[in-house]
């Protein structure tokens, strides 16, 4: 009966959010990292250009936030995005994280849906931790499609 109660709510929220025209952003999320004193994080966004005939390409809203363990954001800033450019959001443990200068962090990304009946900008966000004294990445993350979830095909 809990499976049901479950899958009904799941259903009847899907449908009253499409009768109201509301598409989901999607959402990209790295794993969590610690960050530092003398590091720096830095949020990277690729939004890739289409091959040539393809030019036409839409303009992309891209959210970019660095949050902590806590849900708490450290850091975020919009971008409207062509194909072919890159943006990025830095955060300094020495300078932007309260006194212990130390902390667990992740990347997340949001995308709205391109129109009302979804789609979305396909970008490439990753999260990358550097020494500031040697300007080296220390450690480079990729992220990974937290929701919408692909839900796979089943063929009988």
């Amino acid at each position: 009966m809990k499976r049901f109660s479950l899958l009904a709510t799941v259903v009847f929220s899907a449908v009253l959010a499409g009768a109201q025209g509301f598409t989901a952003p999607q959402l990209h999320n790295s794993t969590v990292v610690g960050i530092a004193s003398g590091q720096t994080a830095k949020l990277n966004i690729l939004y890739p250009a289409l091959p040539a005939p393809l030019l036409s390409q839409a303009m992309c809203a891209v959210t970019a936030s660095i949050v902590d363990d806590q849900g708490t954001v450290l850091k975020t800033q919009d971008f409207q995005m062509v194909g072919g450019k890159t943006a990025s959001i830095t955060l300094s443990a020495d300078t932007e994280l309260p006194a212990a200068h130390a902390a667990q962090i992740h990347a997340l990304t949001l995308t709205p849906a391109a129109s009302p009946t979804g789609g979305y900008c396909q970008v490439l966000p990753s999260l990358d931790i550097v020494d500031n004294s040697t300007g080296r990445t220390l450690l480079h993350l990729e992220t990974t499609v937290t929701y919408p979830l692909a839900v796979p095909l089943r063929v009988r």
